[in-house]
């Protein structure tokens, strides 16, 4: 009799817990898919305008930045085609190139952050969080005090620019080749010393695992 029971109770318990597994992994397919269809609209609303992506994702600081770096290129163009002054081939270049680089840089960036909050939200073994992961955290730059520095400095280029202050004419004619060599070298000093940076610091947490996994 106490068999007959017993029995009868692990197949009650084992249809439930088979139930359960069969409701998470259906509430795990359904996010996955929620997941992708973000990832999708994410990326879609990038390539038509570039910094919605990010807002669609919650990332507005980086959105509003993408925005503001292409309506500050776009019045830079603007400014030096409408005061008539000698044309700077190497600056008009750069300014040119900055339009198809942001919007190429801001379609993968968007991507990237899509599959942070995919793989972060829902992990590939049903994991609801998991405490590390191989993509970089996007939300924290959204932090970052560079935002409000990037939106002073722009903000004054873009009232010099309506402005065409004559001084700011000849400073462009006179020195604005030296200014954009500057420009590029400070910015390529900027990207080797970031790569040496994020390079000892990998190589120093592989060693401190290393460390650890002999202790």
């Amino acid at each position: 009799m106490h068999s007959v029971e017993h029995s009868g109770g692990s197949k009650e318990e084992t249809a439930k817990r088979n139930r359960m597994r069969g409701e998470k992994k259906a509430a795990v397919r359904t996010r996955r898919l929620f997941s992708r269809k973000r990832k999708f609209t994410a990326g879609f609303l990038a390539a038509v305008c570039p910094g919605l992506g990010h807002i669609y994702l919650g990332l507005y600081r980086k959105g509003i930045a993408f925005i503001f770096t292409l309506l500050l290129d776009a019045s830079a163009l603007l400014y030096f085609s409408s005061i008539g002054m000698q044309i700077n081939v190497p600056l008009l270049i750069l300014l040119a190139l900055v339009i198809p680089v942001t919007y190429f840089y801001n379609v993968y960036d968007v991507l990237q952050s899509a599959d942070y909050v995919i793989y972060y939200r829902v992990g590939t073994h049903g994991q609801e969080e998991r405490q590390v992961s191989p993509y970089r955290n996007p939300f924290a730059v959204e932090r970052s005090a560079l935002f409000g520095i990037m939106l002073v400095a722009g903000g004054a280029l873009m009232f010099l620019f309506y402005q065409k202050p004559r001084w700011l004419r000849y400073y462009m004619e006179d020195y604005g080749k030296i200014t954009v060599a500057a420009v590029l070298i400070i910015a390529g000093l900027w990207a080797g010393g970031r790569e040496i940076w994020l390079l000892r610091k990998q190589r120093g947490s592989k060693s401190r695992e290393r460390e650890k996994g002999g202790v």
